[in-house]
């Protein structure tokens, strides 16, 4: 009987035992405890083989999925928002418990976007807690599962480092209201400083801005004219017409034949008696030109100090320019007023075979109005006026009135024999002695000699001194509503002009585009552009509400979309540039 102390057989019992100094000395089964040994590290090194492989199983299609979301997110042309992206690849993958929204990280601008994220999925040992048996730490008979963390983190960004800028300017007349104009100048002149700040010729980023100047009419420059099939009607101005179906298009068709606004002055707002005309409706020689694909933040300040507000509202010329002024097709143009091996040479650049970023910023302080051109007539014919110069280099608007000839009989017929010719200023005349000749002044041959067949909008000079002056000499010289008291007067009261040809320069003007039409094609153009890859912003500039809708309907979207007023123009263009620039351009 065991008393005061644990009841545990010790040597001397198992020795008087019947047999126990054999089975102490005997070594029989002995394997069979090293094997049961063996045998369960084994099946714990197989069973760790198994959650191993489980384990990586899972990391690896964790990693995979996060990697194709990520890449995903961060593609630019990706319009979904990013986060939703990266949780949509992993619910359709079965994943969606593996990640957080909170764990993706979001960073973007226009031109680049950068998308983190990490996630983990848990993967439980099956077989690990046999190990249990061997530690001395936890209870062998509890079942203990542990459990493997597989991480899963990723990275992916995509950055344009080529960018083209068309920065699309309203100076229309309502622009001198209210200091618009004076406040638009410094804001645009810290735009473009602002976005060309990213040039960098250590990486290769490069920005050019184009500036397109608007009002009813945009003047591209005779050096871009140049490059294109233009009517030659007159050499005043660079102005074009473009018919409504080009407006379907962000190219610009240089197969196409484009009509040259005539060089007029509509009469507001001018010199009325000025000759020639001061205030052209086309803006004349490098007034108010479009400056192509520059990357010099001094010429772009230049120009934009040199504006000159003046007009009415064409909206949609601008836009199209802008347009025009970021599609590829036009390398060309571009390289012929650029000149070859420049930096901006090759643009715009083809988006397929380059990374770029296209971007037009539009802005206008009104809507769409009245788009007016001369009549075909007055476009395109001979006039009845002639001249004799005092010299061969006198211009028109110099020539005195007693040496202009105005042809009032025979205009509309071959013959030379009935063409009759009044003599404007001569002073005392009688009936006997009226001042209507059968040739004009200074061309008494005029008769014997042959009719000239003038090309469409020219005159025709017959000598150094007399040219017939065609009708679009006459409204380059005169303000349209002057023409008939300054020339026609004369032979009209004396019976030698018809009431209705007299009139008839009053009626010069014809309306080409309304307002409705021109927000038809503002908005096409703008859906064209959108289509084609362009990012285009709107600024209303104190603009009425229905200029606010056209523009708003222009832009990218809402987010594109500003409102300003007075100076706050400057914090706009401020807001569009630091989304272009964004930081550093690297690819």
């Amino acid at each position: 009987m065991c008393v005061r102390r644990p009841c545990v057989p010790g040597r001397s019992v198992i020795r008087s035992l019947p047999g126990g100094g054999a089975f102490r000395r005997s070594e029989d089964g002995g394997i069979i405890i090293f094997a049961m040994v063996i045998f369960v590290l084994m099946l714990a090194a197989a069973g760790l083989a198994v959650d191993l492989m489980r384990f990586e199983t899972n990391r690896t299609r964790l990693q995979g999925t996060l990697d194709r979301a990520v890449l995903a997110a961060a593609d630019l042309d990706q319009t979904l928002p990013a986060r939703d992206v990266v949780v949509d690849y992993f619910e359709k993958s079965g994943l969606g418990y593996a990640i957080d929204p909170a764990d993706i990280m979001v960073d973007e601008g226009l031109n680049f976007r950068t998308v983190s994220a990490t996630a983990h999925v848990d993967t439980p040992m099956l077989f690990g807690g046999l190990l249990n048996v061997f530690s001395g730490e936890a209870d062998p008979y509890t079942p203990v599962t542990p459990v493997l963390s597989a991480p899963a983190a990723g990275t992916a960004e995509e950055r344009v480092k080529e960018v083209e800028v068309s920065l699309i300017l309203d100076v229309s007349s309502s622009m001198l209201s209210n200091s618009r104009f004076e406040n638009l100048k410094p804001a645009a002149r810290e735009f473009v400083s602002t976005v060309l700040s990213n040039n960098d010729p250590s990486t290769g980023a490069l920005v050019s801005v184009s500036m397109i100047a608007y009002s009813a009419v945009v003047n591209p420059g005779a050096d871009v004219v140049a490059q294109l099939n233009v009517t030659n009607t007159h050499d005043y101005s660079s102005c074009l017409i473009f018919p409504d179906s080009e407006f379907s298009s962000a190219s610009f068709n240089q197969s196409l034949t484009y009509e040259r606004l005539a060089h007029f002055d509509y009469g507001a707002s001018t010199n009325y008696y000025a000759t020639p005309i001061t205030r052209p409706w086309c803006f004349p020689g490098t007034e108010n030109e479009m400056v192509v694909h520059s990357t010099s933040e001094s010429d772009l300040h230049g120009a934009i100090n040199g504006l000159q507000p003046f007009g009415n509202t064409a909206i949609d010329l601008g836009a199209k320019w802008g347009a025009a002024m970021l599609d590829p097709g036009m390398q060309n143009v571009v390289q012929a007023v650029v000149g070859s091996g420049t930096q901006v040479s090759n643009r715009p650049l083809d988006p397929i075979s380059a990374e770029v970023m296209k971007v037009m910023v539009l802005m206008t302080d009104g809507q769409n109005t009245t788009e007016y051109d001369l009549i075909d007539t007055f476009k395109e014919d001979l006039s009845i006026v002639w001249i004799n110069k005092d010299y061969p280099t006198q211009p028109i608007g110099d020539v005195p009135r007693s040496r202009f000839s105005i042809q009032v009989s025979g205009a509309n017929t071959k013959s030379r024999n009935d063409d009759r010719f009044y003599w404007l200023a001569q002073g005392y005349y009688n009936s006997y002695s009226p001042p209507v000749y059968d040739y004009p002044q200074g061309y008494p041959n005029y008769r014997s000699e042959s009719r000239v067949v003038a090309t469409p909008g020219h005159g025709i000079d017959y000598s150094s001194q007399v040219r017939h002056l065609s009708w679009q000499d006459i409204f380059a010289t005169w303000v349209y509503s002057r023409v008939n008291n300054e020339l026609f007067y004369e032979p009209y009261q004396n019976g030698w002009l018809s009431y209705d040809t007299y009139v008839s320069t009053d009626y010069a003007l014809t309306a080409i585009v309304g307002g409705a039409s021109a927000d038809s094609r503002l908005a096409n153009i703008c859906a064209a552009a959108r289509q084609s890859g362009i990012v285009i912003y709107t600024v209303a500039f104190e603009a009425p509400a229905h200029g606010q809708a056209t523009l708003e309907n222009c832009a990218s979207s809402p987010n594109h979309f500003f409102i300003a007023s007075g100076t706050n123009i400057a914090d706009a263009f401020s807001a569009i540039a630091t989304d272009i620039r964004q930081l550093k351009l690297t690819q």
